[in-house]
């Protein structure tokens, strides 16, 4: 089989859940002795981060904000020098605009923040969320890859569908970071959130107000960051013990997660929330907000949290010792993931095969995240937060644990 995988995703300038998942996910693939890989990415200049992870990449000196003008009145059709040789699969591991092609095309949906939370994008996400909104992308698609059921279960689409989870990797290595001496003179809690209003920042810094004697780290939070800024948070991100690190090594991540007192992972929507998975292989405890891919991964025994009462109560316990590293419900790891993301590329080209010119249907799959109405399966009430059916959870614990033992 030959695979043609889009590295676009790595064209980004930060690290994120997206381009960690890209590169791991990649790094299984090129291990598979059977599988022939074609990497590439199209951009007007050469990106030589990508070709540092993967030498082989080819680069496509093609314009991508031309394509993307040309695909707002339709999506062009696939040019025939792209590939060196026809592959017969393509894969795209993020949601992103792509041509017209008989070639089936698999891509990776790994949340539904555009659909559900629109109002904690920027300017520039929204409106390009509205000008390539998922129902387009998905007539350009033959299969949906998804991290969670949580995911799968929100759409309405009939395509086939596979849920892959995800995994983790940290660092062996530790690196101290700068002000770590001051940060280690009390016991700290971490968080891992960019300025996003979905993440709950503003718990994470209500909890440093009440905890003066704590101190409180996060990462990936820039300091000039504005966009989502209130006066009285302003305020909150200059008290003595906030510790702000815009940027991180993985060897200082590392570093954080076996040193933090509890990683707190409060966001009201998440697709699989890759820091709390990094925390678990470091061994590190944490508090969670109880949304439906939280209960999804983990087992009730972790330290979930709904209001800012349980939090803070849930703050207490973990400065006594008392909060537990969460237990995941199934093994969760890169390799698995990869594993289940190739068995899924071979079915969609066997219904390719088996119905020529048609998506074919995985309804029937035993690992197939159905696509049932979103307001009974973790969609958002009016107050923004998620359902959560005593059904759903019961039934997604068993379908992700018998899958993954």
């Amino acid at each position: 089989m030959r695979l043609a995988i889009d590295l676009r995703p790595l064209l980004e300038p930060y690290e994120s859940g997206v381009t960690c998942y890209t590169k791991s996910m990649v790094k299984e693939l090129l291990k598979k002795k059977d599988l022939e890989l074609d990497l590439y990415y199209q951009a007007r200049s050469r990106c030589e981060a990508i070709h540092s992870v993967f030498p082989t990449v080819r680069h496509l000196p093609l314009s991508n904000t031309r394509f993307h003008l040309r695909s707002l009145f339709g999506f062009p059709t696939l040019p025939d020098f792209y590939f060196l040789q026809k592959p017969d699969l393509i894969w795209i591991p993020d949601r992103r605009p792509f041509y017209k092609s008989d070639i089936p095309l698999v891509m990776t949906l790994h949340d539904r923040v555009p659909e559900f939370y629109r109002s904690t994008l920027s300017l520039k996400g929204r409106l390009w969320h509205s000008l390539f909104p998922l129902r387009r992308l998905l007539q350009l698609c033959s299969g949906i890859l998804v991290p969670t059921f949580t995911v799968g279960e929100t759409l309405r689409s009939k395509l086939p569908k596979e849920v892959t989870y995800a995994g983790a990797r940290l660092s062996k290595n530790q690196e101290i970071p700068e002000r770590a001496r001051s940060l280690l003179k009390a016991p700290f809690f971490l968080m891992i959130s960019p300025s996003d209003p979905r993440k709950r920042l503003h718990w994470f810094f209500q909890m440093a107000e009440r905890f003066p004697k704590a101190h409180f780290a996060v990462i990936g939070l820039k300091p000039k960051e504005s966009r989502f800024a209130t006066p009285r948070l302003a305020g909150l991100k200059k008290r003595a013990n906030i510790f702000l690190y815009p940027e991180v090594s993985d060897e200082e991540k590392s570093w954080f997660l076996h040193h933090a007192r509890a990683l707190l992972a409060l966001s009201r929507y998440e697709g699989f929330d890759l820091p709390v998975l990094e925390a678990v292989k470091a061994r590190c405890p944490v508090i969670m907000s109880g949304i439906s891919v939280h209960h999804e991964l983990y087992k009730t025994s972790a330290a979930f949290v709904n209001t800012l009462q349980e939090l803070e109560v849930a703050l207490y316990r973990a400065l006594e010792g008392t909060v537990q590293v969460p237990v995941p419900r199934g093994l969760y790891s890169w390799a698995k993931a990869a594993d289940r993301a190739l068995f899924f590329f071979l079915r969609v080209l066997a219904n390719k095969n088996r119905k020529s010119g048609g998506h074919g249907n995985g309804h029937n799959h035993p690992h197939n995240a159905q696509g049932l109405q979103p307001d009974e399966h973790g969609r958002n009430n009016d107050d923004g937060t998620e359902t959560h059916g005593t059904a759903h959870h019961k039934r997604n614990k068993n379908v992700s644990f018998n899958l993954l033992k």
